[in-house]
């Protein structure tokens, strides 16, 4: 069976330019980068080794092995990727992956699994093996006629260790992830469901997939479904005929129209009322546009990218949400982690809108105690409650903010700053001591934890934690913690 990429994602191609795929089971889309090894095994495409990706159809029932062996019915020959690394368990349309105890484990919607333990997938998810990007997607007769092979951008400078001055900052290992699959994935006409809590930076991922793609030099037209009237919506989203209703004095183009050669993103989707959900249905499957009042159909050539901070998945079960439409908008789901996850790109991001918020004048500096109370807050509302915060603290400072500049308020918060931080180690700075002995404390506590997870294996903690290895070793030394003498490295 052929090879792979890095990167978590999701389902299979439903997109806008597409006639409606007839589903005939379910695949695995083997994504690879620019450069790789190539692999054979039952039922595996093939490819050139210069970057692509080869599908896998998968059987009703049965059990896979997916590695780097030679046994294995889904044989990746990559470096990351170990000879027994994955057990992919098919059972009539639902699916579990286990970790066969591989070196470099498997994330699963960002996380890494436990050694030897095993989560359900469905189809939209991605699955990463190593440095590879596995995706599961629902097959069709369409697709597998199709050649699966895609050209992937260069990767001029690699993964950035942070991205200052531009419209993002990148640093956490999951963000960094999420980047690089946006960088494989848009270059293929495939719906994006991005998933989220409201100011989590959707927008900006979804203007990354518009810049990536073969789209880019067309329109991203942004509509969040939220700001409408229902009896509006529809009138915005497919445009309407003079006379279609009162008030309709002339003939408009909707959003879809407008959309035209390049990407619509839908903010808010889960938002959509259920009349509208059908119509939408309708426009995904026929790739054409009738306006309200009309009788013409206009053909379209959009790519769709939506978002949502609701469980679509639960509401389609529950019949909250269209199910087929939903996963017709999950080509490839992409959950953004929460800022309070993402804590190294606090900091970084705090510079970049303290830089955008003094211009032209010099950017303020942060002390030690803003940046400590900017790490510590638990940010509810994400990166746009910490741009708020800053835009605030900008215009109060003079030069350096400080403490008293950053209007954090934060009633109910797991963690408010006027409160202590949880300290579980013996020995270590408590509930009385100053803010920086608390941090260090909840430090060291999350690498007993991450040690603990990672059954003494430093690589594995070092990973989960973002940090390099030789970092946690000197973290160890300094906070006095034993290094494992078995299950480490």
């Amino acid at each position: 069976m052929g090879q792979r990429t890095k990167d978590p994602s999701s389902e299979g191609p439903t997109d806008l330019v597409e006639a409606p795929p007839h589903v005939d089971g379910f695949r695995l889309l083997v994504l690879l980068p620019a450069a790789g090894g190539a692999g054979s095994g039952a039922g595996a495409g093939t490819n050139e080794g210069a970057g692509g990706a080869f599908e896998v159809a998968l059987p009703e029932t049965g059990t896979l092995l997916v590695g780097r062996g030679e046994e294995c019915a889904v044989q990746i020959a990559d470096a990351s990727v170990s000879r027994r690394h994955a057990e992919l368990t098919c059972a009539a349309g639902s699916f579990r992956i286990r970790d066969c105890e591989s070196r470099n484990g498997i994330f699963v919607r960002g996380r890494r699994l436990d050694p030897a333990a095993s989560v359900e997938i469905g189809p939209g998810e991605a699955i990463e093996l190593g440095r590879i990007t596995v995706l599961l997607q629902r097959r069709s007769a369409q697709a597998s006629q199709r050649s699966p092979k895609v050209t992937l951008p260069p990767d001029d400078a690699g993964p950035q260790s942070a991205v200052l001055g531009g419209a993002y900052v990148v640093c956490d290992p999951a963000m960094v992830r999420l980047h690089e699959l946006v960088k494989r994935i848009a270059v293929r006409d495939i719906n994006v469901l991005l998933l989220g809590e409201t100011g989590v930076g959707k927008e900006i991922v979804a203007e990354a997939v518009h810049r990536a793609s073969r789209r880019a030099d067309g329109p991203l037209v942004r509509v969040n479904c939220a700001q409408y009237n229902p009896q509006l919506l529809e009138s915005e989203l497919f445009g309407h005929e003079q006379g279609a209703f009162t008030g309709a004095t002339k003939s408009k183009p909707g959003v879809f129209e407008a959309a035209q050669g390049g990407t619509l993103f839908l903010d808010e989707i889960g938002e959509l009322p259920l009349s509208a959900q059908v119509k939408l249905l309708r426009v995904i499957e026929e790739r054409r546009i009738r306006r309200v009042g009309g009788t013409e159909s206009r053909e379209l050539d959009i790519r769709l990218v939506t978002a949502t901070h609701r469980d679509l998945k639960a509401e389609s079960q529950s019949a909250q949400f269209r199910r087929d439409l939903y996963f017709r908008l999950s080509g490839v789901t992409i959950p953004i982690p929460p800022l309070r996850e993402r804590i190294t790109e606090i900091v970084p991001l705090a510079k970049l809108f303290a830089s955008r918020f003094s211009a032209p004048d010099p950017a303020p500096e942060l002390s030690d105690e803003a940046r400590d109370a900017l790490v510590r807050h638990p940010w509810p509302g994400n990166v746009r409650e910490l741009r708020n915060v800053v835009e605030q603290a900008v215009a109060l400072s003079d030069g350096i903010i400080h403490l008293e500049h950053l209007r954090l308020e934060a009633p109910g918060d797991p963690m408010p700053l006027s409160a202590p931080l949880p300290v579980h180690a013996p020995g270590v700075a408590g509930a009385g001591t100053p803010l920086r002995g608390q941090m260090q404390s909840l430090e060291r506590q999350r690498i007993v934890d991450a040690l603990e997870r990672a059954h003494g294996n430093q690589s594995r903690a070092a990973e989960s934690l973002g940090m390099p290895r030789r970092t946690l070793v000197d973290k160890l030394r300094r906070y006095n913690i034993p290094r494992p003498r078995s299950g480490g490295d």
